[in-house]
This record gives C-alpha cells, sequence and structure tokens, in this order.
C-alpha cells in the first residue's frame, strides 16, 4: 500500500471555524483537512493572522482553555508551518493586494501561501478566488479530491 506523499496547503481561519462551531456544510471537510494535517499526512501552513482572528474569537467569549488548546497544537505539531508577518510578507502582500484587488488582511493570508511554497489555500472565502493566478484557491471538499504531492 502506498501512502500518499504530504501536501503543502494554507488553511485558512474559516477551515478552523468550521471546526470549532461545527459549520455546515464544511465541517466535515474542514474537519479531514486538519485531520490530515494532525496525523503527518498533509502539511498545514498557517499565518500569524490566522491565528490573531482565532485567538480574538476566543477572547471575546471567554474561551481561554480552548485558545490555550489550540496554540498549543500549532507550537507543537510539526506539521503546522507558522509563517509570520514579517517584511517579506509585507512586502508579497503589497503585490497580491496591487494585482488582485484583495482586502489587506486576505492579500496577506495569499502571501503568506505563497512565501511558505504552499500550491494551495485552502477556504470557503469566495473572494479570495481573486487570487486564482497566483495560488490554487480550493474549498475543502475540493482540496481533499486533489491528488496528494509536494
Amino acid at each position: 500500500m502506498n501512502l500518499p506523499t504530504p501536501s503543502r496547503g494554507e488553511s485558512q481561519t474559516n477551515i478552523f471555524l468550521n471546526v470549532k462551531n461545527k459549520e455546515e456544510p464544511y465541517y466535515q471537510y474542514s474537519k479531514k483537512i486538519l485531520e490530515l494535517i494532525d496525523d503527518g499526512e498533509a502539511e498545514g501552513v498557517v499565518s500569524t493572522m490566522v491565528v490573531a482572528e482565532l485567538c480574538a474569537g476566543y477572547h471575546e467569549f471567554n474561551e481561554l482553555t480552548e485558545k490555550d488548546e489550540f496554540l498549543t497544537q500549532l507550537r507543537t505539531n510539526p506539521n503546522y508551518k507558522i509563517v509570520h508577518l514579517d517584511l517579506e510578507v509585507a512586502e508579497e502582500a503589497g503585490r497580491v493586494r496591487a494585482m488582485t484587488h484583495l482586502r489587506l488582511p486576505d492579500a496577506i493570508l495569499v502571501a503568506s501561501s505563497l512565501i511558505a511554497g504552499a500550491p494551495i489555500l485552502v477556504t470557503h472565502d469566495d473572494q479570495l478566488v481573486k487570487a486564482q493566478g497566483l495560488i490554487r484557491v480550493l474549498t475543502a471538499e475540493h482540496a481533499l479530491k486533489e491528488p496528494m504531492a509536494d
């Protein structure tokens, strides 16, 4: 039995939220994406901006234990690559925004993915299809149908 080569993809905020909040119709697909990452069958690229967005929600609803568990998972699981917002990401985000006219936070997500070498951006955000010429933008459902490769 041949196991697929792990693929690298960016997980956008809504993938985590779909699982956290059990949001249908995306829950089962988003959950499977995160399980593949957790099991080492895929690599998740996560921008620190996504982490900030998720932490804001945890704080807003006083879910501090859940926040700490989420951060521990990101810190300790080697299958998550965290991309920090630095000058390189900022410069690339400016280029992405100029080319796609995405909102700056979305341009930062795309730039983080590109800098990390992610071949796809997994999201349910319809606006991110504007980046399709720079990176493959797929829903979790469609990403699961993709052959796994570097």
